[in-house]
């Protein structure tokens, strides 16, 4: 399980793009982090000396330890650089929830392909960009950026959820928190720059605190790496 488990079981997480400004998807992550996720949260903006009371830095490779998961919420266009700066502070994931990729066309296409040559031959591995990211209710990750006014949380359950579709997977975890059903963990993996469906499937499917796997797949492709 180990070559996922930073995903789920981080000890730190920086939030790339959180910010103080009420209505930002980069507060909203980060504020629900920092009252949920029992490791260390960073906040990293050049823009800010502090976020909602944590010092802020202008970068990763300026954090005073190694990270295991960096979540990405910037604009499309300067995501490829920040993920160099991941790869170069040795970063060991990174969840890109930012939109403006292959989902809309191709300069959208052209950011992700930059994106994974960088990541190329690095071990650093990549879940999206255009996703809602992880939820754990074990740890208390959960990168998706819907309050809990729009999203409601499920209670704790043996049922993991892997969605391709933001959306969907919000529906679900909305629905389930009002039936009263347990989802323990769920991923939203958007354009599968990187880790897909298959690998989520995997994963799952040796973790002891899951039981039941549900899944929704908006398509499948070959994939080719040397990993």
């Amino acid at each position: 399980m180990g070559k996922l488990d930073f995903f789920f079981h981080p000890r730190n997480i920086a939030v790339i793009g959180a910010t103080p400004k009420e209505g930002k998807l980069g507060r909203v992550v980060f504020e629900t982090l920092t009252n949920k996720f029992k490791g260390k949260v960073y906040p990293v903006n050049p823009n800010y000396e502090e976020v909602l009371g944590y010092k802020s830095y202008p970068s990763v490779k300026e954090l005073p330890e190694s990270l295991d998961l960096a979540i990405i919420i910037v604009p499309a266009p300067i995501v490829p650089s920040v993920v160099k700066d991941c790869v170069d502070a040795n970063v060991k994931g990174i969840i890109i929830i930012s939109g403006g990729f292959s989902e809309i066309g191709p300069e959208g296409a052209k950011l992700e392909e930059e994106i994974k040559r960088t990541i190329e031959g690095t071990g650093v591995r990549v879940i999206g960009p255009n996703s809602l990211g992880v939820y754990n209710a074990f740890t208390g990750v959960d990168t998706f950026f819907l309050p809990e006014d729009k999203m409601r949380r499920p209670p704790i359950g043996n049922i993991s959820l892997i969605s391709q579709s933001g959306a969907f997977a919000a529906a679900i975890m909305d629905w389930a928190a009002y039936e009263g059903v347990g989802i323990g963990k769920a991923v939203s993996y958007g354009n599968k720059l990187d880790v897909d469906d298959i690998e989520l499937l995997e994963y799952f499917a040796e973790d002891p605190q899951t039981k039941v796997i549900t899944m929704y797949i908006e398509g499948l492709k070959p994939k080719h790496t040397t990993r």
